[in-house]
């Protein structure tokens, strides 16, 4: 039980590479054949998958038959789907007229409110809403959500940055993003070598002063930088996601009640993809105002295009992208300090570990 906190963190970063590593993959299949074989890989990764879990071992406990709450799982769709669909809808300049967006955006906070009341009051309710008692979870959630929304941005933001105002190819991209994987694989490994030396808040502190520093660099990327640049931005920024994962999920369920953590697991995972999802809807809606504005008004247009190259209708557009880098790093930035909200743990409360 002292060891879930880092099992959840090798399991949370193993998913990750499926996302760090897929942009180079996917580049070169786009431009060695064709971004519809994208599709087909997933047959035999889906077989491996299969086949992988015929081979896990069993828990030896005993199976609990917990009676399923189904209006709570409703109340979630709702809430979530509801949630997404406003966020969605925020891109675009009619968003703050939209009774629409305003309607989804209304019943995502009742659907969600609601949740919250009947887990205080319902026997069996979607999950137990105590898990937030604990300082260091709900720390640990709220830091779990932040990584999410930065990481899954960048990941949507580069390739379209390379591919489009940098000029890079597909595969070009995937090269220029493959040293993040790079870091956060090599930063898991090590990690466990300094979990147990050195105060889990000052590596989540280290965590996010690298992956702020390495927002800093993307918001300096220009066609004179070469992929170099880019590289170097996002090999750091694998590092101080790797040098997060652990400490975080440590924290998070270490002191965790026994009876809590399946609750608070399936709640932890749960903000990560919501994090995912809101970050890339917000931060586009950002993207999308920034280009405009420093887009030429419409009756200037003709004139722009025939007069000016196109590295230099491309600035606005790579002006829009940096800035937004720009913004993440603020917000790392910002909540750094919050690191201080956990409470440390005991040195028995992890068991050493080794690699």
């Amino acid at each position: 039980q002292r060891d879930h906190g880092r099992m959840l963190a090798i399991w949370g970063a193993t998913i990750m590479a499926g996302p760090i590593l897929g942009p180079v993959l996917g580049g070169i299949i786009a431009d060695l054949t064709s971004w519809r074989w994208i599709f087909a890989l997933n047959f035999p990764l889906g077989v491996i998958a299969i086949v992988g879990l015929g081979h896990v071992p069993a828990t030896g406990e005993p199976t609990v038959k917990a009676p399923i709450d189904g209006v709570g799982l409703l109340l979630l769709i709702i809430g979530i789907g509801s949630l997404q669909l406003a966020l969605e809808r925020r891109i675009g300049p009619a968003w703050p007229l939209s009774a629409e967006t305003a309607a989804a955006a209304a019943v995502a906070v009742l659907a969600l409110a609601a949740i919250a009341i009947r887990s205080l009051r319902a026997r069996f309710t979607l999950f137990k809403f105590q898990v937030f008692a604990n300082l260091n979870f709900s720390a640990a959630a709220f830091y779990n959500f932040l990584i999410g929304a930065l990481l899954f941005t960048t990941i949507v933001f580069l390739p379209a940055l390379s591919e489009g105002p940098l000029g890079y190819d597909a595969t070009q991209a995937g090269l220029a993003l493959s040293p993040r994987g790079i870091g956060t694989m090599a930063m898991m490994l090590a990690i466990h070598y300094l979990i147990d030396r050195i105060d889990h808040r000052v590596l989540l502190a280290t965590g996010l002063a690298i992956t702020a520093g390495a927002l800093v660099l993307m918001s300096w990327a220009s066609p004179n930088g070469g992929q170099i640049w880019l590289a170097t931005a996002s090999a750091l920024q694998g590092v101080g996601v790797g040098l997060l994962f652990t400490p975080l999920s440590t924290l998070a369920f270490s002191t965790l009640a026994s009876e809590l953590r399946t609750d608070g697991a399936g709640v932890y995972s749960l903000l990560r993809q919501l994090g995912c999802a809101s970050g890339v809807a917000v931060m586009t809606t950002l993207l999308q105002a920034r280009i405009q504005s420093n887009s030429l008004p419409a009756q200037e247009l003709p004139l722009a295009g025939a007069g000016l190259p196109p590295e230099a209708l491309n600035y606005g557009v790579l002006t829009a992208y940096t800035g937004c880098f720009q913004t993440m790093a603020i917000i790392t930035a910002i909540t750094l300090p919050g690191v201080l909200l956990f409470r440390a743990l005991r040195p028995d409360a992890v068991a050493p570990t080794t690699v």
